[in-house]
């Protein structure tokens, strides 16, 4: 007998979240996130799904234009969908050249994202996390900060671990690059992470929900 309802989860983000430095566990603090909420008993796998959605140096405004088409074509019956973004680094950062994006666009594209998002399934935005440039950290630090003024607006949940995982030595040191976390400092992300209300509640599902 097929299960009626199967909770989903989409990951959107850039190569941070796809975890490009994490050489044992693919996927990142994703998939070290998603093993810690089942751990919690937070929701069971099967049905629980979750979808890493990150792409390397995509700025917010590539998310903008993308993230509707995946959830889209991943669409089933009974499919609950949860959808999380974590951007901002790329658009601070730069890392593929060129100059950073200024603050009110990269705001702009995440409030388009957020108009659509919110109406179509639980939406929750994560800070984007630390770099070791102190520089590019602080412009990152800015825009999280108007991230979260911007959730605030519209009444939509924020996970802030910016200045947690700056204050980190275990996460700091594990930025081999200059900007993405190795095996620890996913494991210190995605531990942060679940300590966080937005985000437990966030993972919460109906566990009779997801019986046959």
């Amino acid at each position: 007998m097929p299960r009626a309802f199967t909770p989903t989860w989409f990951f959107f983000g850039d190569s941070l979240t796809l975890g490009v430095n994490d050489n044992r566990m693919p996927g990142g603090w994703v998939s070290r996130l998603a093993l810690l909420g089942q751990e919690a008993g937070l929701y069971r796998f099967p049905p629980a799904t979750f979808y890493n959605l990150g792409a390397r140096r995509q700025s917010t405004a590539d998310l903008a234009r993308r993230w509707r088409q995946e959830v889209d074509c991943r669409q089933m019956p009974g499919m609950i969908p949860h959808l999380l973004f974590c951007t901002g680094v790329v658009d601070m950062a730069a890392p593929g050249g060129g100059q950073p994006l200024a603050l009110d666009k990269s705001l702009f594209c995440l409030r388009d994202i957020l108009a659509e998002a919110a109406p179509l399934a639980p939406t929750l935005i994560v800070s984007p996390p630390p770099v070791a440039d102190p520089a590019v950290r602080r412009r990152i630090a800015e825009l999280g900060a108007a991230q979260a003024a911007l959730c605030a607006e519209l009444g939509l949940p924020f996970a802030d671990i910016h200045a947690a995982l700056a204050a980190s030595r275990g996460y700091m040191d594990d930025l081999s690059d200059g900007l993405h976390p190795g095996p620890e400092g996913c494991t210190i992300m995605a531990e942060l992470l679940l300590a966080q209300t937005p985000v437990h509640d966030f993972l919460r599902t109906d566990m009779d929900e997801e019986e046959n």
